[in-house]
């Protein structure tokens, strides 16, 4: 090992430099600035938008403005490097400072009388009593009844200890923060966010990626609108919007089904799915060489003997009525026309042979639901549950020290408590009643 020369010109030792970090990483000011930048990043995350086109954000902010966004990962602020080294540091300085505290009480009860305090002058400071020698055994008698646990110090000197366990609560706090960000990293790894668009009757076995680039997630299950329904106030605006859905396995048997609400989840094997939002969306009957279609925009018919699609819709064209315009391939060279519902001669259209008619157009309600898988909820939940523990350790349990020790003329008692110093001295006079 090397050591290295400080400004004064003295070599210091690695272990100083290695004393020297492991303080600095149980800093409490560290942990401080480190919690408020993970704070200002949630922040961050909940202001701008995540996962957002260029598009979206071009119409909310200036170019560079999106640039800035865009260079240190706004727009995806929770999966960032700069964000999981915030989480990273802070992991560290919650470990310091745990491994500080299990050093410190490992010192506080090394073996020996050192440890033990000037019992007798204590006890004249007001902290406990003393009695006459032959009290000693009735005093170790009470003080057994009362759950003490006894361990000699040394021959003259005797610990009675109680409610050790509180001074664990710290540590048991600790470690369940760790836990909770431990069960957060993996939901940002490992989780996935998408969503679905359905309109009644439709299913589906994978939801959109909120991920740029991303390919659709699966579900490993089937997803299917059963029904959807919308209540408005008077004046126009939404009451309540809901989803009827029904899980289904591959051969189409009904696993689970309920009504999503917003705020009211379905869950299913680790799936959760959320009411978003909702729309209205056309769908449109074509006859093909005799037989029925139905599309909606976008979706490919394949029924006649070329492929097309709805690629617009128009409520008044030229004040002949609605219309569609169907986009078909002629070769290699894409083609539109457009298919009149009103006018007999422009409903029927014949496109390579194939004669197609827009026989009806009908609107209805389509359901936008948010899918959520995240793995690191179990977790989550554990280290809240270690928490609560952890807190109830802390606050509702106090850790109480009470020292016999004997010179010879006499027996004295005295003790300190980590709390309620009120209580432990009424418990001190209590035990030295009919003793003095």
């Amino acid at each position: 090992m090397t050591a290295t020369k400080s400004n004064s010109g003295t070599e210091t030792p690695p272990a100083s430099r290695a004393a020297s970090l492991s303080r600095s990483l149980a800093s409490v000011r560290l942990g401080i600035v480190v919690l408020s930048l993970i704070a200002a990043t949630s922040i961050l995350g909940s202001v701008i938008k995540q996962g957002g086109t260029e598009e979206e954000y071009l119409s909310l902010y200036s170019e560079k403005a999106y640039h800035f966004i865009k260079l240190f990962g706004f727009d995806d602020a929770y999966h960032s490097p700069w964000f999981y080294f915030l989480l990273a540091l802070f992991a560290l300085n919650l470990i310091a400072c745990t491994v500080r505290r299990i050093r410190g009480l490992t010192g506080e009860r090394g073996p020996g009388a050192k440890n033990a305090p000037d019992v007798k002058a204590l006890a004249a400071a007001g902290s406990g009593f003393s009695a006459p020698v032959d009290t000693l055994g009735e005093i170790s008698r009470r003080l057994s009844a009362s759950s003490y646990k006894r361990k000699q110090l040394s021959e003259r000197t005797t610990l009675y200890e109680k409610g050790s366990l509180a001074r664990y609560g710290v540590l048991v706090i600790h470690a369940s923060v760790l836990i909770v960000l431990l069960g957060g990293l993996i939901g940002l790894v490992a989780g996935d966010r998408g969503f679905l668009v359905l309109r009644v009757g439709e299913t589906a076995e994978a939801a959109v990626s909120r991920e740029r680039a991303r390919l659709p997630v699966p579900l490993g299950f089937t997803v299917r609108c059963k029904d959807f329904n919308v209540t408005f106030y008077p004046g126009g605006q939404p009451k309540e919007y809901a989803s009827d859905i029904e899980i289904l396995d591959g051969a189409g048997k009904v696993l689970k089904e309920g009504r999503i609400k917003v705020n009211e989840p379905l869950s299913y094997n680790g799936v959760r799915l959320y009411q978003s939002s909702y729309g209205t969306s056309n769908s449109y009957t074509f006859r093909v060489d005799g037989r029925e279609v139905v599309l909606a925009e976008q979706e490919v018919a394949k029924a006649g003997r070329t492929a097309f699609m709805v690629v617009r819709y128009a409520p008044q064209v030229h004040d002949f009525g609605p219309g569609v315009m169907v986009a078909y391939m002629d070769g290699e060279e894409p083609k539109t026309l457009w298919l009149l519902k009103d006018v007999e001669r422009m409903r029927t259209r014949v496109i390579q042979g194939s004669r197609i008619s827009l026989e009806g157009i009908t609107s209805g309600y389509y359901t936008g639901l948010e899918m959520s898988r995240d793995p690191g909820v179990p977790v989550v939940l554990a280290g809240f549950g270690l928490m609560l523990a952890g807190l109830y350790i802390n606050f509702f349990t106090f850790h109480r020290r009470i020292y016999v020790a004997s010179d010879g003329a006499g027996i004295h008692v005295a003790g300190m408590a980590s709390r309620n110093r009120e209580g432990f001295l009424e418990e001190l006079g209590r035990l030295s009643k009919d003793l003095v």
